[in-house]
């Protein structure tokens, strides 16, 4: 299978706090970000990459798609954007004492999940990349300090359960990931699971 692009890590040591390297130091590979594309140039890249579309029309057809996604998906639908993903939206609520004080009152929030499937799954995306220390790509400046962005994209360490989830977390909160604005992009969480989440049928409506 040929590779799509040049994913870079870096050396970082994380302390674990419980399983068997509980209270170790122990050295893992984190994924390094070189930089943060905004939505103008993701939408250039577009049109200059073979795209028999202008880039106004890309641009268009960008914009519709994430108003009409959004309107969707809070009125209680979930889409599958082709293989990238099932789209949908969860609430988190507060506990009450009893069936009856449950309300929309309870209803604290609400949040964006997204489930990877198919040849955008975490197995299939592993095998579209090398993968390469950021030191021997050429990035690094003295003492492992990083110029641009370069900053790390994900906790180290492996999915506790070997899994492979694609689901972002209730709230977008993480287990270490940050974007190069130092903002938090909604990580996936270990196996999947989407906490608080409930679909009519009592599933988190991502089937």
């Amino acid at each position: 299978m040929a590779t799509k692009g040049t994913l870079k890590y870096r050396k970082v040591t994380r302390t674990p706090q419980s399983g068997p390297n509980k209270n170790k130091q122990m050295y893992y590979a984190t994924a390094v970000t070189d930089r943060e594309m905004n939505f103008e140039e993701f939408v250039t890249h577009i049109s200059e990459h073979n795209s028999p579309y202008s880039r106004g029309t890309v641009h268009g057809v960008l914009m519709d798609t994430l108003d009409c996604l959004q309107e969707l998906i809070l009125d209680g639908k979930s889409v599958r954007l082709s293989d990238l993903g099932l789209f949908s939206i969860g609430m988190t609520s507060r506990a009450e004492a009893t069936k009856d004080k449950v309300s929309a009152a309870s209803v604290e929030g609400v949040h964006l999940i997204v489930r990877n499937t198919k040849t955008w799954s975490n197995a299939e995306l592993r095998k579209k990349c090398r993968i390469e220390e950021y030191d021997t790509y050429g990035n690094t400046t003295d003492e492992g300090s990083v110029p641009g962005d370069g900053k790390d994209n994900d906790g180290g360490g492996s999915t506790p359960s070997g899994g492979d989830s694609g689901t972002t977390t209730p709230g977008g909160s993480d287990s270490g990931t940050t974007t190069p604005g130092g903002s938090d992009s909604g990580t996936t969480t270990p196996g999947g699971s989407d906490s608080g989440t409930t679909a009519p049928g009592g599933s988190d409506g991502l089937e």
